[in-house]
């Protein structure tokens, strides 16, 4: 699979550094993101709840392809981990459940920068994440309530739905360092729309991300 990735990524590679030798209003670069990550209850009935957050990891290719002056469509090829747990509590004991979830994340978002400065420049962005499922693990802790549990295996999740679709809402700034060169900053938040697995509670997941970056 991690081939196969890399394969497909570097297909996109040329078709994007085409497109900036044929306009001066495309920027391409790389970024890398730590994120942390929950999962949302939704009509619950359940009994289960979401339990804080978990820390993930996103990082791939970005382009941002301007059409007007300081308006840009912004897309990206990702590798992001959306990490989260739940906790159950039923009959005197406890159920402690982590989710780890790994997308291919293709965004598309409108961005709008500022005039740039010597400095650098501010943007703001709106728009949808659609997410293809890799990878999903769990694990699950039972315990007595008010005694030390034991954590089960890492385990693989069937029922972790293939398709994710969410909302994109972000802002920073690109540093300029260097003519072209530029290096981006900012926070990302990530709401998921859909159900992260198909039978059991109506659960979602979603994060916040430390956005970081660099344009050539």
């Amino acid at each position: 699979m991690k081939k196969q990735l890399f394969i497909l990524m570097m297909f996109f590679l040329p078709i994007l550094a085409d497109a900036q030798t044929t306009t001066d209003n495309v920027q391409l670069g790389f970024t890398t993101s730590p994120n942390i990550g929950w999962l949302s209850i939704d009509n619950n009935t359940s009994g289960i709840d979401g339990d804080g957050v978990r820390t993930g990891f996103s990082y791939g290719v970005l382009a941002d392809i301007g059409f007007a002056s300081n308006y840009y469509f912004s897309t990206a090829f990702t590798l992001t981990t959306i990490n989260g747990k739940t906790t159950e509590k039923a009959s005197g004991m406890s159920y402690n459940n982590i989710y780890k979830v790994g997308y291919i994340e293709v965004p598309a978002t409108l961005k709008l920068k500022s005039n740039p400065t010597a400095m650098g420049r501010f943007y703001g962005q709106f728009g949808l994440s659609t997410g293809i499922k890799i990878k999903a693990k769990g694990s699950s802790t039972e315990k007595v309530l008010g005694e030390p549990g034991v954590e089960g295996d890492n385990s693989n999740l069937s029922d972790v739905n293939t398709f994710r679709l969410g909302l994109v809402a972000g802002a920073g700034a690109e540093w300029n360092v260097n003519g072209n060169l530029n290096i981006l900053t900012g926070i990302t938040y990530n709401n998921g729309f859909t159900r992260v697995v198909s039978k059991g509670p109506d659960m979602r997941n979603s994060y916040l991300s430390l956005t970081l970056g660099v344009f050539f």
